[in-house]
């Protein structure tokens, strides 16, 4: 039997883990991917959350400006591999904001508000309750399209003695304030999903991690310092989005000086912030006109560094230096909360396996795959 080059599988169905009328609660959806089955190497991982929220009481309450719905609902997203790769984890506590823009910036466009009502549109609720279906997705992209030799970015299966995907999922009070209804997710399931390739044994596995860090910005400041990001890896890709009280803004970023052990890939003082989302982020997007996105116009409040040619040897090297970030912001007035979530992925270069070609026609392989 000839095997086939790739495969979509739906590999595990489970309950919804807040069960009962409730409007504050959340619960893990823990599943080990290894103890699944799963074989070859995970291109995209997928979760599909789908059933009806039967919502009940008399007043309706007022859904929360900027929040991501129905993503939303997804309140944090990790996936632990064991042994660790590199010292990374592949998805490292993640936001469904993290989750929504990170797939975005590397599929090329923004999901949809998916959960229909009937017509299109995303959660609601109305005075008096009703029976709301939801079909909701997230995606997490592993396999880099676009990238020279994007398998090697794919997620292996073979190297783990665990692989262990955990869904923090919440109610009502991730999206909605106010009001006396209660939501019952009871009748809700969460499908997994996985876009497989054949393992094509390539001579090169890189180690990554999808991360998001979260700064308060209190008051305006022309160097804003994030010195939290550690060398040993490169960062093949980062974002920075600005929040206004949750809600995407541009008021708040307006220079970016990316910097690290001498080098300078973004400057101070230039007010650019503009700059990398015309040159950098919107080449992200198949359409960057009609890049809508649910919590915003466009790309409000979205500055992307993409990885560079797709080649991980020119992105952010923090191999033996830190990379450290400046930024320009402005300070929040009165009644407004700024936040910025930095989000990237860090990457190490054969970091599962890596094959170094000697003399002869021989080769050595290091990493995981050599254990």
């Amino acid at each position: 039997m000839i095997k086939a080059l790739w495969a979509g599988n739906k590999f595990y169905t489970g309950a919804y883990p807040v069960v009962g009328p409730q409007t504050a609660a959340q619960g893990n959806f823990v599943v080990d991917l290894v103890k699944q089955g799963l074989k070859d190497t995970i291109d995209t991982l997928s979760v599909h959350l789908v059933g009806n929220i039967v919502q009940a009481g008399s007043t309706a309450g007022t859904f929360t400006l900027g929040a991501e719905n129905p993503q939303g609902l997804l309140v944090q997203a990790s996936l632990a591999s064991a042994p660790q790769a590199a010292g990374l984890i592949p998805i490292n506590a993640i936001s469904s904001r993290a989750a929504v823009v990170d797939y975005a910036l590397h599929q090329g466009y923004f999901q949809s508000n998916t959960a229909y009502d009937g017509t299109g549109g995303p959660i609601t609720e109305i005075n008096g309750g009703q029976t709301f279906p939801l079909d909701a997705w997230f995606h997490f992209k592993f396999k880099r399209d676009g990238a020279k030799k994007g398998i090697d970015y794919a997620h292996p299966m073979y190297p783990w003695n665990s692989d262990l995907l955990t869904l923090v999922l919440g109610t009502r009070n991730q999206l909605v304030t106010g009001g006396n209804e209660t939501w019952d997710m009871t009748g809700v399931t969460v499908e997994l999903y996985a876009d497989l390739d054949v393992d094509a044994n390539p001579d090169q596995i890189h180690a990554f991690e999808i991360f998001e860090q979260q700064f308060n910005i209190t008051a305006s400041n022309p160097a804003y310092i994030i010195n939290t990001l550690p060398q040993g890896c490169y960062y093949d890709s980062l974002c920075l989005c600005s929040e206004d009280n949750g809600v995407l803004s541009d008021a708040i970023i307006t220079n970016i000086d990316v910097e690290g052990g001498g080098r300078y890939w973004l400057m101070q003082g230039q007010s650019n912030a503009e700059f990398v989302r015309e040159r950098y982020t919107k080449e992200q997007f198949y359409d960057p006109t009609a890049a809508t996105h649910s919590t915003g116009t466009g790309l409000t409040g979205i500055y992307a560094i993409p990885l560079r040619d797709g080649l991980w040897s020119r992105a952010l090297d923090a191999t033996s230096q830190p990379v450290v970030l400046k930024l320009a912001v402005n300070g929040p007035g009165g009644g407004h909360t700024f936040n910025i979530r930095l989000i990237g992925r860090k990457l190490v270069p054969g970091g599962v396996k890596k094959t170094v070609k000697g003399p002869n026609g021989t080769k050595t392989v290091t990493g995981l795959a050599a254990a």
